[in-house]
C-alpha cells in the first residue's frame, strides 16, 4: 500500500537559498543541496508513494529541473508556489496534477498559509515560511527546513496532530 508524503520549498538549483537559509541548508554548493535533497527524498518515498509538493520546486534552467524530477521517486502531484514560474506543461510532464489549492482528506493543501477566517477545514498543510512557524496548531508548515530536509509522511503529521489534540 503507498504512503502519502508532503513537502514544499525544495528550492533547486537555486544558489541564493543557501544564503537565505544558512541554519538548516548548510551546503558549499546548490548542486550538493540538490543531490541531498534527492537522496533524502528518495529514502523516504518509494516509487508508488504519492508526494504532494506545496510549492517552489526548482529555479533557473528548464532543463535542469527535468533532470532533478526525473530521480525522485513517488507519484507527484504540485500545488503551486509564488516562485513556480515554468510552463504548466513542464511541471504536466512530472506531476501528475498541478493545482492552486486543494481540500484533501479534510486538510487545505496550500503553498501560503490560508488566512485564519477562511480556514474552514481544521487544518492547513502549507510552505513558504520556510523556517518561521505559526502558533496556531491548524497550521502544519513542511517547508523543507521544518521537515528535516525531506518528505514528510502524512500519518506522522496526523499522528502529531493527535497528540496535540488538534483532531
Amino acid at each position: 500500500m503507498s504512503e502519502v508524503f508532503f513537502i514544499s520549498d525544495t528550492h533547486f538549483n537555486h544558489p541564493a537559498i543557501l544564503k537565505f537559509e544558512p541554519g538548516v541548508r548548510k551546503f558549499d554548493t546548490i548542486e550538493e543541496h540538490d543531490q541531498f535533497l534527492i537522496d533524502q527524498w528518495n529514502n523516504e518515498v518509494g516509487k508508488r508513494d504519492i508526494v504532494f509538493h506545496l510549492g517552489d520546486v526548482c529555479f533557473g534552467s528548464q532543463d535542469r529541473f527535468q533532470e532533478i524530477f526525473k530521480q525522485l521517486n513517488g507519484d507527484k502531484r504540485l500545488i503551486l508556489g509564488n516562485h513556480d514560474l515554468y510552463p504548466t506543461h513542464l511541471y504536466i510532464k512530472y506531476f501528475r496534477q498541478v493545482y492552486g489549492a486543494l481540500a484533501y482528506k479534510g486538510y487545505w493543501l496550500t503553498h501560503i498559509p490560508i488566512h485564519p477566517n477562511c480556514l474552514g477545514h481544521p487544518v492547513n498543510i502549507h510552505g513558504h515560511l520556510h523556517h518561521r512557524v505559526i502558533a496556531d496548531p491548524r497550521y502544519v508548515c513542511v517547508s523543507v527546513e521544518q521537515t528535516n530536509l525531506k518528505p514528510v509522511a502524512f500519518d506522522s503529521i496526523k499522528d502529531s496532530l493527535k497528540n496535540i489534540g488538534v483532531l
